[in-house]
Order: C-alpha cells, then structure tokens, then sequence
C-alpha cells in the first residue's frame, strides 16, 4: 500500500515538466464520519456523525492530482444500539472529536480538463498518508469523561502498556465523481475509508482486568472498564480476563461527502495547441 502511495506521487512530480495544463482548486468538504470498531461492531451506519473540511488540490495533468487535506468531525458509538444482545450487554460507548490531515494523490480514470467540454466529468481513486488527533471520551454519572488519562485496561500501570498515543497515522483510500461547471466550479461526490493505526479510537481493544489491578489506577477506572452491571443489573465479575475488545483489528472510519472548489488557473495553464504527454503513451 506504502509503495502505491509513493508510485502515484512520484507519478504527479514527474508531471510537473511535461505538461503545462497546470492548476490549482481551494475548497470544502461536507458530509459524515462512520466508525468502525470495537463498541457497536458490525453496525457501522448506525455510528455516523457530519464532518466538515477544506482542501488544497494540485493538477499537474489531466490524469493526476494531489490533494491536502483537513477534515473535522466526531466519532461516537454505543453498545446499546448493537442489535445483536451481547453487544448491548457490554454497555461501552464512547464520543470523540477528530481531526484528520491528509496528502492523497489521485487518479482520475477519465482525463480532467475543465476547459474541454469532452472532459469535466471524471470518476477518479485515490490512496494516501494521514495523521489524526482525537480523545475518546464517555458519559458517566452525568459527565463527560475522558478515557485515555484513566486507563481501563491497565495503561500505566507497572506491567501493562503505556497510555496510547491520541496522535496516529491513517491510509485513506477514497472513491470519487467530480463535474466542472462552466470551467471554474467544481463538484465531486466521495466516498472514502481510513484505515489507522491504532486500536483505541473507542477506548477498546483487549480484556477485561480483574477490579484489584484497576484499583491501583482508580475508581474510575474500575467503573468504566466493565459497564454491564449497569445495563443488567447484575454483578459482572465473572466478565474478568474474558474479551473486552478485539486486539487484531485496528479501528477504522468511512467518510462520504461532497467536495466544493474553485479552480485558479495561471496565464499559460490552456493553450490552444494540441498537448504532448511523455508520461504513458496511453495519455
């Protein structure tokens, strides 16, 4: 996947010197984040929140594109709305603002020409690197808390590992349709998913620790590791060194949305004469 990456952008710098069909669109984006992972598994809709953002996006060719990005939202999820019962039973939730940074490039399969009639509407792909900044937080006794500081699976104590890192990388891959509208305008629909690095987007990834370990850490702590009594009623001990989350899958987030920009086009950026690509003889 790396060297994917690292194919299509040395791809869009080797442009740079064979074509001068050369621009730059400024936009937004608008749509919603969905969270996939451990709390509300298997219901990904259902954990969906709106995000909003803006973008830089560079043209060195009608094929290629390279695009920074900035987007916010929330993630959130909750047992509770699980429809299979031992989900619900668990009783986890958690609530978290994001902020993603992104440098994707893209592929348009159809040449991207706004100026040309024959050519501004585009179905394009697209695979990159990200860095996201979050803090999983959850309601309890009327509060908001923040999870990471407590350590609900013994993060911090002697013998466990250290808290998680709140800052991590992402792979997004994205799926898109983009329209010029009289040349300058430009509207894409996306569809997007970001694989991370990281299994405590939600708080959640190994076992349940026996309520004498998390003392150490806190009362806190002891509360919100395990919620089921909350949710039964009943004294959930027995839940102790059983599957609190699943460690082998990293969490992971669904985007989808509208992009919005405004192409700036230099002098020089469409001459009239018939253009000479050197990259592939298939352009």
């Amino acid at each position: 996947m790396y060297k994917l990456i690292i194919l299509l952008l040395t791809s869009c710098f080797c442009c740079l010197s064979t074509t001068k069909a050369q621009f730059v669109e400024l936009g937004g984006f608008g749509g919603a984040l969905s969270f996939n992972g451990d709390v509300n598994e298997g219901d990904i809709l259902s954990n969906t929140n709106a995000a909003f953002g803006g973008f830089f996006r560079y043209n060195p060719h009608p094929h290629l594109a390279v695009t920074l990005s900035f987007i916010k939202g929330t993630l959130e999820a909750k047992d509770r709305s699980s429809k299979h019962n031992n989900i619900r039973e668990r009783n986890l939730s958690f609530k978290s603002d994001l902020m993603e940074f992104s440098l994707i490039p893209e592929f348009n399969i159809l040449p991207f020409y706004p100026k040309k009639s024959k050519q501004i509407l585009a179905p394009y792909i697209g695979i990159g690197i990200g860095v996201i900044v979050f803090n999983p937080t959850t309601k309890y006794e009327g509060e908001w808390v923040a999870l990471q500081a407590i350590g609900t699976e013994g993060q911090g104590l002697e013998g466990y590992p250290s808290k998680y890192s709140l800052v991590e990388f992402a792979v997004p891959v994205l799926l898109g349709l983009k329209y010029s509208i009289g040349g300058r305008l430009n509207i894409a629909l996306e569809i997007g998913y970001r694989f991370t690095t990281t299994d405590y987007l939600d708080d959640v990834s190994t076992i349940y620790l026996p309520k004498k370990t998390l003392m150490n850490s806190s009362q806190l702590a002891v509360a919100l590791s395990n919620r089921t009594e909350e949710y039964t009623g009943v004294v959930a001990d027995h839940l102790t060194g059983t599957r609190r989350g699943n460690s082998n899958n990293k969490d992971s987030y669904l985007t989808f949305g509208i992009r919005i920009s405004f192409g700036l086009y230099g002098k020089k950026a469409y001459k009239r004469k018939k253009m000479q690509y050197k990259i592939n003889k298939w352009f």
